[in-house]
């Protein structure tokens, strides 16, 4: 999510079917598409962070290797909790980078239209 973030902030991601928003507005066009990755990009950055952060939770649980009892239950909570962390931002990145596909695709048919 990390380098997704970093490579969608620097228009460096391209159009493709397998990393970004992929919608048919955000695939509409090249403007549409990097407009798009450019808005998600700081939600999905913060998207990556927070999947790191409980990634590296989970791992410090295990090398601390408490009783079975206690890290099953702190393990479910942090796995539950990085991936509803991830979710969340990425649905509020995409629902960013559908409005900026919006706008990029109005302002192109404006400048259509003007032209």
């Amino acid at each position: 999510m990390l380098w997704l973030a970093r490579r969608s902030q620097r228009g460096l991601l391209k159009r493709n079917w397998i990393a970004g928003v992929r919608t048919p507005l955000t695939m509409s066009s090249g403007a549409a598409w990097y407009q798009a990755q450019r808005a998600a990009a700081p939600r999905t950055r913060v998207a990556g962070w927070g999947g790191a952060i409980g990634g590296a939770g989970i791992a410090v649980l295990g090398v601390l290797g408490l009783s079975i009892d206690i890290p099953v239950f702190i393990y479910m909570i942090l796995v539950y909790a990085s991936v509803a962390w991830l979710l969340g931002w990425v649905l509020a990145g995409a629902a960013s980078a559908q409005d900026a596909a919006r706008n990029a695709v109005s302002t192109a048919r404006k400048s259509e239209a003007a032209g």
